[in-house]
C-alpha cells in the first residue's frame, strides 16, 4: 500500500521538475502546461466517487509541489486543491448515478471548469494575501492556459483509462 503513495509522490515530483525545467521553454505568452494539476485531476477522476483518501493525499503532495515551485505562499495550493477535490467528487457522484462509466465527454468539461476555478482561487489567494486588489484579473492568458492544459490532459485521460481498465480485469483462477 505504501508503494502506491511513494510512486504517486515521485510522479508528482517528476512532473514538477519536468514542468519547471523542460516545459518552461515551450510556454505560450508565459503559460506552460500545468502537469501537476493534470495529474491531480486524473488521480481524483479515476478514484471511486465516494472515496477520498487518494484525493486528500494527492492534494497535499500536488499542492506542496505547486507551492514549492511557484511564487505563492506555502499551503495555498493545498487548500485550493482540497476545496476543488470535494467539488469534483460531488459532481462525479452525481454523474456516477446517471451512468456507471465516465467518458472523455465528462472529463474535458469537468477538467476545464476545474482548471478555471483553480486559477481563480490561486489569483484570489494571492490578491488577499498581498492586500493588493489591483492585481486580480482574469484575461486571455487564462484561456491560453486552459487550451494548453486540455491538449495535455486529453491524451493523459486515454492513457490512464487504458491502465485503469487493465487494473480492473479479474485474473483470479476460479475453481468452482
Amino acid at each position: 500500500m505504501w508503494i502506491k503513495y511513494l510512486s504517486i509522490t515521485l510522479l508528482f515530483y517528476f512532473f514538477a521538475i519536468l514542468q519547471n525545467s523542460f516545459l518552461a521553454h515551450f510556454s505560450i505568452f508565459g503559460e506552460a502546461p500545468n502537469l501537476i494539476l493534470i495529474l491531480y485531476f486524473l488521480l481524483i477522476f479515476f478514484e471511486e466517487p465516494d472515496k477520498y483518501h487518494m484525493g486528500i493525499f494527492g492534494a497535499f503532495m500536488g499542492g506542496f509541489f505547486l507551492d514549492i515551485f511557484s511564487h505563492s505562499y506555502l499551503g495555498g495550493s493545498i487548500l485550493y486543491l482540497l476545496i476543488l477535490m470535494f467539488l469534483v467528487k460531488r459532481a462525479l457522484q452525481l454523474l456516477w448515478k446517471k451512468s456507471g462509466e465516465f467518458s472523455i465527454f465528462y472529463f474535458l468539461p469537468l477538467f476545464a471548469v476545474y482548471s478555471i476555478f483553480y486559477n481563480i482561487l490561486f489569483n484570489a489567494g494571492l490578491v488577499l494575501l498581498s492586500r493588493s486588489f489591483l492585481n486580480f484579473n482574469v484575461n486571455w492568458t487564462l484561456a491560453i492556459a486552459l487550451v494548453y492544459n486540455l491538449l495535455f490532459a486529453a491524451p493523459s485521460f486515454f492513457i490512464c483509462k487504458k491502465f485503469n481498465l487493465l487494473g480492473n480485469i479479474d485474473r483470479q483462477l476460479k475453481l468452482f
